[in-house]
């Protein structure tokens, strides 16, 4: 797996490519947490190369979402992690597994960044 990260104006870009899977989870996990422990918590998952999706990486998905929603700037604007570029493999998995009702997915990176 290869994490490409790019810190925007309002939003932390990441470009998951390859699998995450037991072995990889733990790193996107630790590079979410250390976006989070700069005071940052809206993340956009630009998953357009991302080949495989196991049990741990949808775990550290799920967290992630959670932590970044805990944090609140006002009622109206917080953290959040969105999706961009879902391939239809793993659209699949989310829709079995009940994720694309948990997360906003978008069309593109542009779309999902500028929703913040």
């Amino acid at each position: 797996m290869e994490l490409n990260h790019r810190r925007l104006n309002r939003v932390d870009l990441i470009e998951v490519v390859g699998r995450v899977d037991a072995a990889t989870a733990p790193q996107l996990k630790q590079l979410i947490e250390s976006i989070f422990a700069d005071g940052r918590y809206r993340i956009v998952l630009d998953f357009s190369r991302l080949e495989y999706i196991s049990s741990p990486g949808l775990r550290v998905l799920i967290e992630a979402r959670k932590k970044a929603r805990e944090w609140k700037l006002t009622d109206l604007e917080g953290g959040d992690v969105r999706i961009a570029n879902l391939p239809p493999r793993i659209k699949e998995v989310f829709d079995l597994t009940g994720f694309s009702s948990l997360f906003e997915i978008y069309g593109d990176t542009v779309e999902a960044v500028g929703s913040f």
